[in-house]
């Protein structure tokens, strides 16, 4: 069975190495990428699934969003924000966002999401036997 790649994007690196190490602790691989022009450079690969930041310098969540949409559709994104107030996760979901979590988030939230969108080795280990 093939773990389970996710691109983690966000500008704050203790955000980036602790959603990393949650990643690997729920069985999952990990990339990362610190703002929008590194992402748009690593889609190339293949992922199951994005962790992506909404407020960035140089490119927006919302412009990589878009970016993702047009190139990579099928490709779930879990938006992140530090922003409760507005529109933030309306506009997410709007612009193509499975769900949009709040930092700081829920760790087992973050594990039920992508679990739900991408399942896990066990989920697969379980239904090819």
């Amino acid at each position: 069975m093939r773990e389970k790649h996710i691109l983690v994007i966000d500008d704050d690196p203790s955000i980036r190495d602790l959603i990393q190490a949650l990643l690997e602790n729920f069985g999952y691989t990990s990339d990362t990428a610190e703002n929008g022009r590194e992402a748009v450079a690593k889609l190339s690969q293949a992922y199951d699934a994005i962790v992506l930041d909404y407020f960035m310098p140089d490119i927006t969540g919302l412009t990589v969003l878009g970016h993702i949409r047009r190139t990579y559709p099928d490709i779930p994104v879990v938006m992140l924000t530090g922003h409760t107030e507005g529109q933030v996760a309306v506009q997410a979901l709007a612009a193509g966002a499975r769900t949009c979590l709040y930092k700081p988030f829920d760790c087992q939230e973050l594990k039920e999401v992508l679990n739900g969108l991408v399942g896990t080795v066990e989920s697969e280990q379980l239904a090819s036997t």
